[in-house]
Protein backbone atom coordinates (compact mmCIF):
# COMPACT_ATOMS: atom_id res chain seq x y z
CA UNK A 1 0.00 0.00 0.00
CA UNK A 2 1.50 3.53 -0.76
CA UNK A 3 2.28 5.45 2.31
CA UNK A 4 -0.30 8.14 1.25
CA UNK A 5 -3.06 5.77 1.25
CA UNK A 6 -1.37 4.77 5.28
CA UNK A 7 -1.26 8.30 6.03
CA UNK A 8 -4.87 9.03 5.15
CA UNK A 9 -6.08 5.90 6.74
CA UNK A 10 -4.12 7.21 10.11
CA UNK A 11 -5.68 10.26 9.78
CA UNK A 12 -9.23 9.31 9.31
CA UNK A 13 -8.59 7.03 12.23
CA UNK A 14 -7.45 10.17 14.69
CA UNK A 15 -10.02 11.85 13.27
CA UNK A 16 -13.00 9.40 13.89
CA UNK A 17 -11.10 8.30 16.97
CA UNK A 18 -11.04 12.05 18.48
CA UNK A 19 -14.96 12.45 17.31
CA UNK A 20 -15.98 9.37 19.24
CA UNK A 21 -13.81 10.63 22.06
CA UNK A 22 -15.89 14.35 21.66
CA UNK A 23 -19.27 12.73 21.96
CA UNK A 24 -18.88 10.33 24.64
CA UNK A 25 -17.78 13.20 26.55
CA UNK A 26 -20.25 15.30 25.89
CA UNK A 27 -22.77 13.00 26.45
CA UNK A 28 -21.02 12.38 29.93
CA UNK A 29 -20.98 15.26 30.56
CA UNK A 30 -24.72 16.23 29.72
CA UNK A 31 -25.78 12.89 32.20
CA UNK A 32 -23.67 14.35 34.67
CA UNK A 33 -25.56 17.69 34.15
CA UNK A 34 -28.53 16.32 33.80
CA UNK A 35 -28.48 14.15 37.36
CA UNK A 36 -26.86 17.31 39.11
CA UNK A 37 -30.14 19.33 37.72
CA UNK A 38 -32.46 17.07 38.88
CA UNK A 39 -30.99 16.51 42.87
CA UNK A 40 -30.95 20.42 43.10
CA UNK A 41 -35.06 20.59 42.25
CA UNK A 42 -35.47 17.64 44.42
CA UNK A 43 -33.66 19.47 47.36
CA UNK A 44 -35.65 22.38 46.57
CA UNK A 45 -38.76 20.36 46.38
CA UNK A 46 -37.59 18.75 49.57
CA UNK A 47 -37.46 22.68 51.26
CA UNK A 48 -40.29 23.57 50.02
CA UNK A 49 -42.86 20.78 51.12
CA UNK A 50 -41.05 20.76 54.60
CA UNK A 51 -41.30 24.32 54.93
CA UNK A 52 -44.98 23.56 54.18
CA UNK A 53 -46.19 21.38 56.75
CA UNK A 54 -44.36 22.75 59.31
CA UNK A 55 -46.11 26.36 58.47
CA UNK A 56 -49.62 24.46 58.15
CA UNK A 57 -49.31 22.37 61.51
CA UNK A 58 -47.98 25.87 63.25
CA UNK A 59 -51.46 27.49 62.08
CA UNK A 60 -52.96 23.94 63.01
CA UNK A 61 -51.48 23.63 66.34
CA UNK A 62 -52.62 27.43 67.17
CA UNK A 63 -55.81 27.11 66.39
CA UNK A 64 -56.37 23.90 68.39
CA UNK A 65 -54.87 25.33 70.99
CA UNK A 66 -57.13 28.50 71.15
CA UNK A 67 -60.27 25.87 70.84
CA UNK A 68 -59.05 24.37 73.95
CA UNK A 69 -59.55 27.61 74.81
CA UNK A 70 -63.07 28.02 73.89
CA UNK A 71 -63.59 24.49 75.51
CA UNK A 72 -64.04 22.67 72.23
CA UNK A 73 -62.95 19.02 72.66
CA UNK A 74 -59.01 19.17 71.83
CA UNK A 75 -55.64 18.24 73.82
CA UNK A 76 -52.89 20.62 74.69
CA UNK A 77 -52.34 23.31 76.47
CA UNK A 78 -55.22 26.04 75.38
CA UNK A 79 -54.28 29.42 74.69
CA UNK A 80 -56.13 33.00 75.03
CA UNK A 81 -58.27 33.37 72.42
CA UNK A 82 -57.50 37.14 72.14
CA UNK A 83 -53.86 36.55 72.47
CA UNK A 84 -53.97 33.67 69.89
CA UNK A 85 -55.58 35.47 67.32
CA UNK A 86 -52.56 37.53 66.57
CA UNK A 87 -50.50 34.49 66.86
CA UNK A 88 -52.60 32.50 63.99
CA UNK A 89 -52.93 35.79 61.66
CA UNK A 90 -48.95 35.40 61.53
CA UNK A 91 -49.21 31.41 61.07
CA UNK A 92 -52.15 31.71 58.21
CA UNK A 93 -49.77 34.28 56.61
CA UNK A 94 -46.47 32.52 56.67
CA UNK A 95 -48.96 29.27 55.49
CA UNK A 96 -49.69 31.52 52.15
CA UNK A 97 -46.55 32.45 51.50
CA UNK A 98 -45.21 28.94 51.34
CA UNK A 99 -48.24 27.26 49.56
CA UNK A 100 -46.51 29.89 46.68
CA UNK A 101 -43.63 27.76 46.41
CA UNK A 102 -45.87 24.62 46.69
CA UNK A 103 -47.81 26.12 43.33
CA UNK A 104 -44.37 26.68 42.10
CA UNK A 105 -42.27 23.28 42.71
CA UNK A 106 -45.12 21.27 43.39
CA UNK A 107 -46.11 17.44 41.55
CA UNK A 108 -50.07 18.16 40.70
CA UNK A 109 -51.03 15.74 42.95
CA UNK A 110 -48.82 17.29 45.67
CA UNK A 111 -50.43 20.62 44.85
CA UNK A 112 -53.96 18.98 45.29
CA UNK A 113 -52.96 17.42 48.88
CA UNK A 114 -51.65 20.28 49.66
CA UNK A 115 -54.75 22.29 48.92
CA UNK A 116 -57.05 20.31 50.61
CA UNK A 117 -54.44 20.51 53.92
CA UNK A 118 -55.26 23.78 54.05
CA UNK A 119 -58.78 23.76 52.95
CA UNK A 120 -58.94 21.66 56.68
CA UNK A 121 -56.61 24.10 58.42
CA UNK A 122 -59.06 26.87 57.38
CA UNK A 123 -61.83 25.02 58.59
CA UNK A 124 -60.05 24.41 62.25
CA UNK A 125 -59.73 28.53 62.18
CA UNK A 126 -62.94 29.36 61.85
CA UNK A 127 -63.76 27.09 65.53
CA UNK A 128 -60.76 29.28 66.91
CA UNK A 129 -62.19 32.45 65.65
CA UNK A 130 -65.70 31.82 66.97
CA UNK A 131 -67.40 31.61 63.64
CA UNK A 132 -68.08 27.65 64.07
CA UNK A 133 -69.10 25.81 66.88
CA UNK A 134 -70.45 22.39 67.09
CA UNK A 135 -68.29 19.74 69.04
CA UNK A 136 -69.28 16.79 66.54
CA UNK A 137 -68.25 19.01 63.41
CA UNK A 138 -64.95 20.06 65.18
CA UNK A 139 -63.81 16.34 66.26
CA UNK A 140 -64.80 15.58 62.58
CA UNK A 141 -62.53 18.48 61.06
CA UNK A 142 -59.42 16.56 63.06
CA UNK A 143 -60.35 13.92 61.45
CA UNK A 144 -60.21 15.09 58.03
CA UNK A 145 -56.76 17.31 58.69
CA UNK A 146 -54.97 14.32 59.90
CA UNK A 147 -55.99 12.60 56.25
CA UNK A 148 -55.18 15.25 54.62
CA UNK A 149 -52.03 15.47 56.19
CA UNK A 150 -51.37 11.69 55.42
CA UNK A 151 -52.26 12.48 51.58
CA UNK A 152 -49.71 15.60 51.27
CA UNK A 153 -46.89 13.52 52.57
CA UNK A 154 -47.81 10.55 50.33
CA UNK A 155 -47.78 12.73 47.43
CA UNK A 156 -45.15 14.64 48.31
CA UNK A 157 -43.17 11.81 49.31
CA UNK A 158 -44.04 10.21 45.60
CA UNK A 159 -42.93 13.45 43.75
CA UNK A 160 -39.53 13.11 45.42
CA UNK A 161 -39.54 9.21 44.69
CA UNK A 162 -39.28 8.13 48.23
CA UNK A 163 -39.98 4.18 47.66
CA UNK A 164 -39.22 3.10 51.39
CA UNK A 165 -43.75 3.10 51.92
CA UNK A 166 -46.07 4.86 53.12
CA UNK A 167 -46.00 6.40 56.42
CA UNK A 168 -47.92 4.41 59.22
CA UNK A 169 -50.68 5.17 60.65
CA UNK A 170 -50.58 6.71 64.11
CA UNK A 171 -53.30 6.89 66.28
CA UNK A 172 -54.33 10.48 67.44
CA UNK A 173 -53.48 10.18 71.11
CA UNK A 174 -51.51 7.54 73.20
CA UNK A 175 -53.66 4.75 74.48
CA UNK A 176 -52.07 6.47 78.10
CA UNK A 177 -54.22 9.85 77.21
CA UNK A 178 -57.62 9.56 78.59
CA UNK A 179 -60.92 11.32 76.32
CA UNK A 180 -61.05 14.91 76.43
CA UNK A 181 -63.84 16.56 78.31
CA UNK A 182 -64.88 19.70 78.59
CA UNK A 183 -64.00 21.47 81.61
CA UNK A 184 -67.24 22.74 83.68
CA UNK A 185 -66.56 25.99 82.80
CA UNK A 186 -66.17 25.82 79.40
CA UNK A 187 -68.52 28.31 77.42
CA UNK A 188 -71.37 26.54 76.12
CA UNK A 189 -71.24 25.86 72.16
Amino acid sequence: MESWVVQLLTILGVAVGATASFISTRLLDRARWQREEALRWDTKRLDCYGEFATAIRRQITISDRICVDLGLPSTGQPLDRVAGLSALADAEQDVSAKWEHVLMLGSPAAITAARDWRHSAWHLEWFARGLRNDPAEYTQVGVDSRSARSRFYAAARADLGIVSGSIPDFPSSPAWQPPVQKPPDAPPT
